[in-house]
């Protein structure tokens, strides 16, 4: 029974350890979900970030409709820094579901103190395609 305690409260602190670590953003994800943009068109978030520090930004994308997200526009590039940009496929346990929405990924970098914002929209690239059908706005407060 003793030992069973001290496993208890051994995986207790280990976990409260773990948590006291997480980043920035705490619970709340930064990003949107496809179910969030049907709901609303426009998205707006806020974060406050460490100088040095960097956070993911997960917004919905499905290649597969001809629609993209825009290269972020960023306010202050002496605050904020795009480092990073992927595609993440959709979740399928061993093979890629064919036309389901994945993820764009954004990563930034809080280079200094101050307040910005990043912007993106989710269009059609080419001329005559539907432009910023959807929109993802990010206010950074560095301190």
């Amino acid at each position: 029974m003793r030992s069973a305690l001290h496993a208890l409260l051994f995986a207790l602190i280990g976990a409260l350890a773990l948590m006291a670590c997480s980043g920035t953003q705490g619970t709340v994800p930064l990003g949107a979900t496809c179910d969030q943009f049907q709901a609303t068109s426009s998205i707006e978030q806020s974060t406050s970030m460490a100088v040095g520090s960097e956070v993911k930004i997960v917004l919905c994308a499905n290649p597969s409709t001809g629609f993209s997200w825009e290269e972020p526009q960023i306010g202050d590039a002496t605050v904020l820094r795009l480092v990073d940009q992927s595609y993440q496929a959709p979740d399928g346990a061993s093979l890629p579901i064919v036309g389901a929405a994945g993820g764009q990924v954004l990563t930034v970098r809080a280079l200094a103190a101050g307040t910005t914002t990043l912007s993106t929209r989710y269009s059609q690239p080419w001329a005559g395609g539907t432009k910023g059908a959807w929109t993802y706005t990010l206010s950074v407060t560095v301190p």
